[in-house]
């Protein structure tokens, strides 16, 4: 995935203040759960790795770019980075207490996306959580909120902004999700309703 070789190294500075509330959200649910085993997904540089082993919380993370893994290993040399396709991760079944994903199913084509949903369920234990970051739906969001989304998508590239329109038009997570293998236990919303922060249990 070359398309962020270029961008890797300033990634955190344009995107941390955007997200600062948001890494902080996801810190306090982890560390009400209290997992031993946790996956990121799609990790990108690591920042939320690193507020995780601030507080004493040591994650996996795999990604698809090494441009941003190579960021993701300077800033954390205790976490196993690794490169690994979304779709078909390289672990056991049932090793995971928490997987986390954030940004990423939005991006990826629809079929992509479902296959990642799935092979998390597979590495998560019976009675896991799965902890998803990403856009919801737009239509209580201000409309100055979606076209500002919606510019910084189509910057992104003519794929990436495909992908963006394909998730929004066939429904987002609510449709993405399958309700017979994952149960919400949690939800919140963020940036004027157009980012959710999805918790689920892994039904058996």
């Amino acid at each position: 995935m070359n398309e962020y070789q270029f961008i890797a190294p300033f990634y955190d500075l344009l995107l941390t203040p955007f997200m600062r509330s948001i890494r902080r959200n996801v810190l306090e649910i982890v560390l009400e759960l209290q997992p031993e085993n946790v996956l990121d997904v799609a990790c990108g540089t690591g920042d939320q790795i690193r507020l995780l082993s601030k507080s004493g919380i040591n994650a996996v993370g795999v990604d698809m770019s090494e441009s941003m893994l190579n960021v993701c290993r300077k800033s954390n040399p205790a976490s196993d980075c690794l490169l690994q396709d979304a779709t078909a991760l390289a672990f056991h079944n049932h090793c995971f207490d928490l997987v986390m994903i954030s940004f990423a199913l939005h991006e990826t084509e629809w079929e992509s996306a479902g296959k990642i949903l799935e092979d998390i369920y597979r590495v998560l234990k019976p009675s896991g959580h799965l902890l998803v970051v990403d856009y919801t739906d737009f239509r209580k969001t201000p409309f100055y909120v979606r076209q500002t989304i919606r510019t910084i998508e189509f910057m992104a590239g003519q794929r990436h902004f495909q992908n963006f329109c394909r998730y929004h038009h066939k429904g987002g997570l609510d449709t993405l999700i399958d309700k017979e293998k994952f149960y919400t236990v949690a939800s919140s919303h963020h940036a004027s309703r157009s980012i959710a922060l999805q918790l689920y249990i892994s039904l058996a």
